[in-house]
């Protein structure tokens, strides 16, 4: 058994740990952060308070509502009328004479033609007039539509007989155009045919129509967004070789020509604007041409002499009065005689004139979008951006030929013009080409 004080002595080990977890705490002490002094407010007095009284917050009321007043009503959108200004014009452009009926109806009746040549007709209510007498409605989004109608010859073998040909148009553009045809045919139901709208040429607009039946009433939509004022040709082609041989058999006694596989075609016109507007629009366009010719054949001589008389040489082409004048009388002679010549020579003046000044007096002719009428002359206008590209070329490559003759090196943004020869051959060349160009061009313009 065992003895009482060693009892006591196990009891005292087992209590050491306790003990000591008591008295020694890893813990930090909690940190008593005193408070701040504390400041009492002010007292308020009574004088303070009687002058700023504390108002309670306003309420809203609204006002009366007299049952006799109608309450405010949201306006309703305004809709944008549907206006028409109708023309009616010959195979061969003129205005057709006053008095003739058009193949369209209003409610008053029968659309003719007046004594100005287009007359103003509202949208609402207006109606195309079939070959065969049906009314279908015209329904265009609102704006200004001009209405061309040209009225068609007959032909005595065609796969169609047309009475007219319509192209309408947005005045501002912002709409696609349609093209209206009109007539009948003697072709069954299912035949495909092919529409085609040229001009020297070139085809600006076509596809297939399908007919369904003798009556021709199509109403295509347009892609071309360049209309001037003209002739356009027009013709419906149509192919029996598209058609199987059981297929091309009964058709055999509508046209001789189908058994030898040929194409059966109508020819007509579609004719825009009057006779009048396309005379201007021809000027206009005359007047365009020659400015730019002009302007190429003055800067490419302007070139040739402030390069010669740097060199110490005189120019030849100031023997030849009409160039010389051309050159003293455009509007950077004075700039280009004031560039001085060997030791002397302004480069820096040089430099402005060919990467500055020219170009950007260039680009009122060369942008996109600065050709008036582009469909009406597509090859000039085709070669007016590559004209001012040449000219860009030859203006660099005399800047080299200058350069290299003052014993200079070849100025860094004159590397945009790269050539295959030396210098002075590749200059010959460029020249050459600037002056086939311009033939190019007037003999589209005034051939």
């Amino acid at each position: 058994m065992m003895d009482p004080s060693d009892r006591k002595l196990w009891l005292l080990v087992l209590a050491l740990p306790f003990v000591a977890w008591l008295l020694i705490d890893p813990r930090p002490a909690p940190t008593v952060i005193s408070p701040p002094d504390r400041v009492d407010p002010p007292p308020v007095t009574v004088s303070e308070v009687e002058s700023h009284p504390i108002l309670p917050p306003p309420v809203h009321i609204d006002p009366p509502i007299d049952p006799q007043v109608d309450p405010p009503i949201d306006p309703e959108p305004v809709v944008l009328p549907v206006q028409c200004w109708v023309r009616g014009l010959s195979a061969a452009g003129e205005l057709l004479p006053e008095g003739t009926e058009l193949p369209l109806e209003t409610d008053a009746g029968t659309v003719i033609t007046g004594a100005e040549g287009v007359l103003e007709v509202a949208g609402e209510g207006l109606r195309w007039i079939s070959s065969n007498g049906r009314q279908i409605p015209v329904e265009l989004p609102p704006g200004q539509w001009i209405l061309d109608c040209t009225a068609q010859l007959p032909l005595a073998d065609a796969p169609v007989q047309l009475d007219w040909v319509i192209l309408v148009r947005e005045e501002e553009g912002q709409s696609p155009a349609r093209l209206v045809i009109s007539g009948t045919t003697p072709l069954p139901v299912g035949m495909r045919l092919l529409v085609k709208l040229s001009h020297q040429d070139r085809i600006l607009d076509g596809g297939y129509e399908i007919t369904e039946g003798e009556s021709v009433w199509w109403n295509r939509v347009l892609v071309s967004d360049s209309w001037f004022a003209g002739c356009l040709a027009m013709s419906i082609e149509w192919d029996p070789n598209l058609l199987r041989e059981s297929q091309r058999s009964p058709l055999e006694s509508l046209w001789r020509g189908i058994a030898r596989g040929e194409i059966w075609s109508w020819q007509g016109f579609l004719c825009i604007d009057d006779p009048q507007e396309a005379r201007r629009q021809q000027l206009e366009i005359s007047r365009w041409y020659a400015e730019v010719l002009e302007e190429v054949q003055a800067c490419r001589d302007l070139l040739l002499v402030a390069s010669a008389k740097a060199r110490g040489k005189k120019s030849a082409l100031l023997r030849d009065p009409e160039r010389a004048d051309r050159v003293f009388e455009h509007p950077l002679a004075a700039t280009f005689d004031l560039l001085g010549r060997g030791k002397s020579f302004d480069y820096k003046r040089w430099r402005r004139l060919l990467d500055e000044v020219l170009p950007q007096r260039w680009s009122q002719w060369s942008a996109a979008g600065r050709v008036p009428y582009p469909h009406q002359q597509p090859a000039a206008a085709k070669n007016v951006a590559l004209l001012f590209n040449v000219l860009v070329k030859y203006s660099r490559l005399e800047s080299t030929v200058l350069y290299e003759a003052l014993g200079k090196p070849r100025h860094i943004h004159d590397f945009v013009a790269n050539f295959d020869w030396e210098p002075v051959t590749e200059r010959k060349q460029t020249l050459s080409r600037l002056r086939n160009f311009i033939e190019a061009i007037r003999q589209s313009i005034w051939k």
